[in-house]
Formats: C-alpha cells, sequence, structure tokens
C-alpha cells in the first residue's frame, strides 16, 4: 500500500512537471512570435520587409529591450491613476481648477477613457460658473462641452455625460433643443429616472411643445418615490396646464 501510494505520487509529480514544461513551451513560443511578428511589422514600416539579415537585427534588439520597454508601460499606467485619483481627491475638495489640470495630464495618457473625459468636463463647467470674465467662461463653458461629447463619442450609452451635458445646454448655453434629444435618450437607459424627466419637460416647454411636457409631469406624479418631486410634479402640470410655461 504504501508503495502503491509513493508511485501514485510520483506519477503526479511526473504530469505536473510535464504540464509546467508545456507552460513554459508555450510562453515562449507565444513571446517568440511576439518578438517576430514586431520585427517584421518595424522592417514593414522602414520598407525592408524582404531584408532577413535586418529582420533577424530586429529580433535581437527587441528581445534586449523588450523588459525595458514593459517596465516604462507599466511606469506610465501607474502615471496615468495617479493623475486620475488626483484629480479625483481635488474634486471632494472643490478644487476645480486643479481637477481640471489633473485630468488633462490623466488625458494624455488615456485620451480614450470615457470617465476621464467626463470628470474633465465636470471640472470644466464648474470653473466657467466660477469665471467673472466673460471670455474665461466662455471658455471653460467651451471646454466642458468637448468633454462630455468626447465621452459620448467615446461611450455612447454612459447616461452620466448625456445628463451633465444637457444640464448645461439647458442653464448655462441656452440650447434646450439640442437637449431634448439628449435627455430623450438618456431616458431610454434611465427609465425610472426623474430629475432627467423634470430636465427634459422644461426643454419641451422651451422649445414650444407644452403637451408633452403634460404628459412627463403627469408621468413623474406617478412614478416618483419621493412627496417632494411628486407634489412639484402636480404644480408644474397645474401652472402649465394653465398656459404658465414659466418654468
Amino acid at each position: 500500500m504504501i508503495r502503491n501510494r509513493g508511485g501514485h505520487s510520483m506519477i503526479i509529480l511526473l504530469h505536473l512537471v510535464g504540464i509546467a514544461v508545456a507552460l513554459s513551451m508555450l510562453i515562449s513560443c507565444g513571446s517568440a512570435a511576439n518578438t517576430g511578428e514586431l520585427a517584421e511589422r518595424i522592417a514593414a514600416e522602414d520598407g525592408r520587409t524582404d531584408d532577413d539579415e535586418r529582420i533577424a537585427e530586429l529580433k535581437a534588439e527587441i528581445r534586449d529591450v523588450d523588459k525595458q520597454v514593459e517596465k516604462t508601460i507599466e511606469s506610465v499606467k501607474r502615471k496615468g491613476t495617479y493623475w486620475r485619483l488626483l484629480g479625483l481627491k481635488y474634486m471632494d475638495y472643490q478644487m476645480w481648477g486643479e481637477g481640471l489640470n489633473a485630468f488633462d495630464e490623466a488625458v494624455k495618457i488615456y485620451p480614450e477613457h470615457a470617465v476621464l473625459q467626463y470628470d474633465r468636463g465636470l471640472c470644466a463647467g464648474q470653473m466657467a460658473l466660477a469665471s467673472v470674465k466673460i471670455e474665461e467662461r466662455n471658455r471653460y463653458l467651451s471646454e466642458s462641452e468637448a468633454g462630455y461629447r468626447r465621452s459620448l463619442a467615446l461611450d455612447p450609452r454612459y447616461s452620466p455625460a448625456m445628463y451633465a451635458l444637457a444640464v448645461l445646454l439647458v442653464f448655462e448655453m441656452d440650447r434646450p433643443g439640442e437637449a431634448v434629444v439628449l435627455l430623450e435618450d438618456y431616458l431610454d437607459i434611465e427609465r425610472s429616472d426623474v430629475p432627467g424627466r423634470f430636465l427634459l419637460a422644461r426643454s419641451y416647454l422651451a422649445v414650444g411643445r407644452p403637451s408633452q411636457a403634460l404628459e412627463l409631469y403627469d408621468e413623474i406624479t406617478r412614478i416618483a418615490k419621493n412627496p417632494a418631486d411628486a407634489a412639484k410634479a402636480e404644480e408644474l402640470y397645474a401652472r402649465t396646464a394653465g398656459g404658465d410655461n414659466e418654468r
């Protein structure tokens, strides 16, 4: 019994060693294939696709610097995380200008990150509210809009950017018609959202569509969980039905 148990253990050990060797070979093959692909890619960019000697040189050069390249990439990734975290911390302390600067740095590293573009838009919007000079205010408003629109270009269903851009268009840029389209799409995603319905109703009134605003106010009275929201919707419904479209 003891010998059998030992023999069984030896078989398991040999099996595990075999797996380890196979995995090592696969990793090595993958690395070699990757090195070859990179060498051929560089050679192609240099117009030397058929130069086997140059491709061999490139493979050797790539193997020499590959670890250093990976370390550099990891370092830059950490830097991106640093700037993003710093920006969020600045936002917590309402340091909007510093937050904007931090997100600018993060976006340089991750330009196709929808949430970073959104956070950048938020900071720029807050700086617009704090600006005294018209030129400066308009510049920040443009930056805010650009951040939200870039966020939505990267992720068309990112609802926080939809809502934030709609708020900007309605309250700061006097472009409620554009907000209507955004908010209709927003409510297709956030189906139970009450603030979005209030904002869309306001936008409908601004573009001369009171009947659709009334439908939304009626809907809010039925779905609102907060009694204050329901009461506000009832009041706005009565005022709008009576011809008072002031918001």
